[in-house]
């Protein structure tokens, strides 16, 4: 099976592979699989401020990128961005969200969100995108193309590998749990 993945961060396809690797005891696919990496845009902001616009990037990396790859039978967008839980105090939680689309069936998955220290969020509702927000916090340089903002805020135990694999488990459902899409009866 080749699968399309709108994006080529390596975050991104290490969290894609975790996600297949989890979902080989299901067994799922059953047929090996190939990835094939390809630039889609989002059509949202760098750092995307809703959930809504968040879930769009992943539609719109999912839909351009099984177009974009000859022989794909199924795509995943990947995107991550913020939705505001609260503006007194101020709380703003980062999520990644998956979509899994195979031209007829979509299925649709987040991670676990983390809360953004109120400094951080603050700059990134004034416009300056997520990344250069969360290098200036931790000094260091292209933290999203490896660890991104969960590894800094979870002092590693979480990266962003992790919070994508998480989405993209739950985005699949429907292809490796048909129970669930009520195609079959429910798994026992």
């Amino acid at each position: 099976m080749r699968i399309a993945v709108g994006s080529t961060r390596e975050p991104k396809h290490a969290g894609v592979r975790a996600a297949l690797e989890r979902l080989a005891a299901v067994p799922w696919p059953a047929t090996p699989v190939e990835l094939a990496p390809v630039d889609a845009a989002s059509g949202q902001a760098d750092t995307p401020l809703s959930g809504e616009a968040t879930l769009a990037g992943a539609r719109a990396r999912a839909r351009a990128a099984l177009r974009a790859v000859a022989g794909a039978g199924l795509a995943l967008g990947l995107e991550g961005g913020v939705e505001v839980l609260s503006h007194a105090p101020l709380q703003v939680v980062l999520r990644s969200w998956a979509v899994a689309w195979d031209g007829v069936r979509e299925g649709v998955g987040s991670s676990a969100g983390i809360l953004l220290p109120e400094p951080v969020a603050a700059d990134v509702l004034a416009g300056e995108d997520l990344a250069a927000v969360i290098d200036r916090w931790a000094a260091e340089r292209d933290v999203r193309s490896r660890r991104g903002a969960f590894g800094v805020l979870t002092a590693g135990v979480v990266n962003r590998a992790d919070a994508f694999a998480q989405a993209v488990v739950v985005a699949l459902a429907p292809f490796y749990a048909p129970g669930w899409t009520g195609a079959a009866g429910p798994r026992r």
